[in-house]
């Protein structure tokens, strides 16, 4: 994609490289979806209205939540309408030299990461088994509008506090988005 953007033709070994990322990133976020909804599935009727520690969401809010990363997602893939970047030029940057990497690196979110507020949920009164149900709809058609926009040569995706991700690496921190509310739901 960056060697098209910039003017020259890529080569086949290019192409095919930048597919086999896309496909890995591709299987990295249905592996984490998966694990996501098998877990939210599993807990206790009590549990799931319950906040997954003191003072944090609910596991249905963060279903929730998750549920709203995706229209977020899938709003600027097919109307350009990013979510707006919330830290000043010398702030993204250093958040995008250091802190980037290392979530993408070791597939972890800091704990004390705040969420955007277009994406923090309000009381979730939707019963399970539709929540999971939306959640799935919504990561599937966040999938499909991905894939079409990266085939096309888009697909990125704008991240509050890192900016522009190009489409591997927005479906990568999607993936460990995910990934990391799994484990706050299957707490306790």
């Amino acid at each position: 994609m960056s060697v098209a953007a910039a003017g020259k033709r890529p080569t086949h070994a290019t192409a095919q490289r930048d597919d086999t990322r896309w496909d890995e990133a591709v299987d990295e976020h249905r592996t984490a979806l998966a694990a996501f909804l098998d877990s939210a599935e599993l807990l206790r009727e009590d549990a799931w209205s319950q906040p997954w520690g003191p003072g944090k969401w609910t596991r249905a809010q963060i279903a929730e939540h998750l549920a709203l990363s995706y229209e977020a997602g899938i709003r600027e893939v097919t109307s350009g309408e990013a979510m707006t970047v919330r830290v000043p030029p010398f702030r993204l940057k250093l958040l995008r030299l250091v802190l980037l990497p290392h979530i993408l690196f070791h597939r972890s979110i800091p704990l004390r990461a705040r969420s955007p507020r277009e994406l923090r949920p309000g009381e979730v009164t939707t019963p399970r088994p539709e929540l999971l149900r939306r959640l799935r709809a919504l990561a599937e058609r966040f999938e499909n509008e991905m894939e079409r926009a990266y085939h096309s040569g888009g697909g990125g995706l704008t991240h509050p506090y890192f900016g522009k991700l190009d489409a591997v690496k927005g479906m990568r921190f999607m993936a460990i988005h995910v990934e990391h509310h799994t484990r706050q739901i299957a707490r306790g």
